[in-house]
């Protein structure tokens, strides 16, 4: 038997009666961790996505970051986010030299805030080595894992030792494994069997393609969402301008891309120029009105009120 599966632009959802007077009354704050932040999206930790520059921005504008794992000094980019006052939150792997950058950390007497273990499928034994081994050595760091796409699997991660785990496999716009491999779950499916198996939360990462997918992802249950397309091509975000025939463009490519990898090694990804768009805070500030109207809408003055909307599939 074959499952049918739904996607953020297979559902909407529902209107509600608007109990506020303004939907600047609504409340986009998100408890994440230790901390909490302006709102609950946050871009992909991806190398044509952000830099060091990158996250400082978004730490001071009261946003939640996680920098890429890629040639990044862990120690120097923990001890400088700390020094200035901000928060460290940083990205492993499962391999040898995760065990010596974990172990720089821990002879420095640096403890990230957040980390986040990301490889291509978390539920793996190598994950849950390296897992157990973060709890153990920095029991104090808030500790994301992923990614993954099923309930077991989720339930695995929580059992591990994760405290938040994040959903979503071949969801994004440059990541080509479902056509290397016809492995993927549609957005909707996955974010909603991942939150009802687990009591951490769930960050649905990939597949925004529209504002109001947030409001779709944080109604199937999720409590962050990562997003990486929306993120690119500002002057904030990574990578250099690129100018061809009269237009700036931004390069845009994926952690399993060869652009990122160095090399023509088990390929996942692939690489696309999006239009530069200039500086990202008229973006921030669309994101956060468009997701208080969401909130408005659902009926509700905070975020909670949309994990009670409505969802309704629709036919494309």
């Amino acid at each position: 038997m074959i499952k049918t599966e739904l996607n953020y632009g297979d559902v909407y959802l529902v209107p509600k009666k608007t109990v506020v007077d303004s939907r600047k009354e609504c409340d986009t704050s998100v408890q994440f961790g230790p901390r909490r932040f302006d709102m609950p999206i946050y871009p992909s930790n991806m190398k044509s996505v952000v830099s060091a520059d990158t996250c400082e921005f978004f730490a001071r504008q009261g946003w939640f970051y996680t920098m890429h794992r890629f040639n990044v000094d862990a120690v120097e980019f923990t001890r400088d986010m700390q020094a200035k006052g901000l928060f460290a939150s940083i990205s492993v792997g499962v391999n040898e030299d995760t065990l010596e950058q974990l172990a720089a950390l821990k002879q420095a007497g640096l403890t990230p805030e957040y980390m986040t273990l990301d490889i291509a499928n978390a539920w793996c034994v190598k994950a849950e080595r390296m897992i157990k081994h973060i709890k153990q050595h920095f029991p104090d760091t808030f500790l994301i894992g992923g990614n993954i796409a099923t309930a077991e699997a989720a339930r695995d991660l929580q059992s591990w030792g994760c405290d938040a785990i994040k959903a979503g496999i071949a969801g994004g716009r440059v990541c080509i494994t479902k056509n290397k491999t016809g492995f993927h779950r549609p957005m909707i499916s996955t974010v909603q069997d991942c939150v009802a198996a687990v009591s951490v939360p769930v960050i649905a990462d990939g597949g925004i393609v529209e504002h109001g997918d947030m409001a779709k992802a944080m109604a199937c249950g999720a409590s962050m969402i990562m997003a990486g397309s929306l993120f690119a091509g500002y002057d904030e975000s990574a990578g250099d301008i690129v100018e061809i025939n009269g237009k700036h463009y931004k390069e845009y490519f994926g952690s399993a891309s060869q652009f990122n990898k160095g090399a023509y090694v088990n390929v996942e990804g692939k690489k696309i120029l999006v239009e530069y768009k200039g500086s990202i805070g008229k973006l921030l500030c669309e994101l956060k009105e468009d997701l208080q109207s969401s909130i408005s809408y659902a009926g509700g003055k905070e975020l909670q009120a949309l994990r009670s909307a409505e969802m309704i599939q629709v036919r494309r």
